[in-house]
């Protein structure tokens, strides 16, 4: 089997680039032969045609980014393919009514549509009611590469907090910070970090006056996945502040690395992080307050959730199990 697998970025550290490198180290592992074009990043030529030409079937990330990219360029999708939405495209843009049209004009040929959650499977159905039967819920796994970069250091502190995102507007990466501000005083010794790509400037230029402004506060910037590991056992909670969230990769990363996590509630967040259970879900940053003093307070009940976090995550988004599951759509696709 022959897959060209269409992805909006690969080498860009951010949310696409690891589902993408997870998911194609998985397929190739089963020994099946996999190329990646990076839309958003590489340039469209002859030579892609003819690979495009000769492969069995696509597999395409990111519904509307695609969309958005087949408009500008003369591709026909002439085999059969794949269609795999997680995030934004399901929470933002299925509300606008031209990326609904735009992405339907792909969706409706599609073979497949796969999705992390069954909130995602329900908020598809409902916009677009024919795809019901072909789409599929294939949770998202944990890859998490050989450490390769024991370098970066986060500042020592008492709590460390770290966030996981790219600065983008629907991460909401202020979403805490007064309550940032008010715990810094109540535990001087609390350290903040954010770490991600800087992918809207005006983002950036907040994060490094913050950074000017306090000293419990650090960005990190941009890393590697592989040096992610070594990064999440620094930190004593990794936090989720996302407006909307597919599925929250870099939380169940966290928690595979038996991390205590804080998510803000939404239904991506909601569908892997169980309240009280494997990590704490909070709607309010006054309500995180009480949630992370409550942690402070009991180190016991911190290791006993960020062992049932490993525990659940390792029973429930198991890498195997996704990538088998992808096969398995592939493998129908090609049969019709």
């Amino acid at each position: 089997m022959r897959v060209l697998f269409f992805t909006p970025y690969f080498k860009q550290n951010r949310g696409n680039a690891t589902t993408a490198k997870r998911i194609v180290h998985g397929l190739r592992l089963m020994d099946i032969e996999v190329v990646v074009f990076a839309y958003e990043e590489m340039t469209w030529n002859d030579r892609w045609q003819e690979i495009f030409d000769e492969v069995d079937l696509y597999h395409i990330l990111h519904l509307r980014r695609f969309a958005n990219w087949k408009n500008k360029h003369d591709v026909s999708l002439n085999k059969p393919y794949v269609l795999t939405s997680g995030g934004t495209d399901i929470n933002e843009d299925l509300a606008d009514p031209n990326a609904l049209l735009l992405m339907g004009n792909v969706a409706d040929d599609s073979c497949a549509v796969t999705v992390f959650t069954d909130d995602g499977k329900e908020k598809v159905a409902a916009s677009y009611p024919d795809l019901s039967d072909r789409t599929h819920v294939i949770p998202q796994s944990i890859w998490l590469p050989a450490e390769t970069d024991e370098s970066i250091l986060l500042p020592k502190g008492n709590p460390v907090i770290l966030l996981p995102a790219g600065l983008r507007k629907v991460k909401d990466i202020f979403y805490l910070w007064e309550a940032f501000t008010s715990l810094a005083e109540r535990y001087p010794e609390m350290k903040v970090v954010f770490v991600g790509a800087a992918l809207e400037h005006g983002l950036l230029k907040q994060v490094e006056m913050k950074e000017d402004e306090v000293e419990w506060f650090t960005y990190i910037g941009e890393v590697s996945l592989e040096a992610m590991a070594h990064i999440f056992k620094q930190a004593d909670i990794v936090i989720n502040t996302s407006i909307s969230e597919g599925q929250p990769t870099a939380l169940l990363e966290a928690m595979y690395s038996k991390r205590v996590v804080a998510a803000r509630r939404n239904p991506g967040n909601c569908s892997v992080v169980i309240d009280g259970e494997n990590g704490f879900t909070f709607d309010s940053p006054e309500h995180f307050i009480m949630k992370v003093e409550s942690l402070i307070k009991n180190p016991k009940q911190q290791q006993e959730i960020a062992e049932k976090a490993f525990q659940y995550v390792s029973h429930h988004h198991q890498f195997d199990a996704e990538i088998k599951a992808y096969v398995n759509v592939f493998n129908h696709c090609l049969s019709k």
